[in-house]
């Protein structure tokens, strides 16, 4: 019956791992997993038309690609477990570029466990993308970027990656909240 409720209480929150009868929460947002209870839901939403800001211009993006694992929950076959994947992963070459999506301000360059070396850039009207598993950094926090400006290249998978191989997790946030990035796709992309 425990196991039954962490499963439902994992697709309620749409964020939690059940692994080993505990709770595991990725975030970029968190250097280690929280191991209980959330006290913050964080839940999928669409985008909305918004005038300036970076929804006004189309998503370029990142990195050219397979794309790999979709946004949402998926099955790990290798770790027989569900996983929430909070944006996309693109398997692409070791040291290939990687862009910036939109323009905007980097705010953290970090080493994260579960995606490596990872770059945060504030993009506007509230919306934050996140670019992980990046094999060097090539801005600081406190840089602005333009949208096709490099920000770094894409590196190998982290100790918690699913995914084997170079790649690039990308994921876009507004607020707290994980969005879906190809909603915000330009067309040719």
């Amino acid at each position: 019956m425990a196991n039954r409720q962490q499963t439902i209480m994992g697709v309620i929150a749409g964020i939690i791992v059940v692994a080993g009868g505990g709770w595991l929460v990725f975030s970029h947002r968190h250097a280690a997993p929280a191991t209980g209870p959330i006290s913050k839901v964080h839940t999928v939403s669409t985008p909305k038309s918004s005038t300036g800001g970076p929804t006004s211009a189309p998503l370029m993006m990142p990195v050219s690609g397979k794309l790999m694992s979709s946004f949402g929950w998926q099955y790990s076959g290798a770790l027989n477990e569900w996983y929430y994947n909070p944006g996309i992963t693109i398997a692409a070459q070791a040291n290939q570029p990687v862009r910036a999506a939109w323009s905007g301000t980097v705010t953290q360059v970090t080493q994260e466990p579960h995606m490596g070396l990872t770059v945060t850039v504030a993009d506007g009207d509230g919306f934050e993308t996140v670019y992980g598993h990046l094999g060097k950094a090539t801005v600081k926090a406190g840089d602005q970027v333009q949208q096709g400006q490099v920000i770094g290249t894409v590196g190998g998978s982290s100790l918690y990656s699913r995914q084997a191989g170079p790649h690039l997790d990308f994921q876009v946030y507004h607020g707290a909240t994980a969005t879906n990035p190809m909603n915000y796709l330009h067309p040719s992309s």
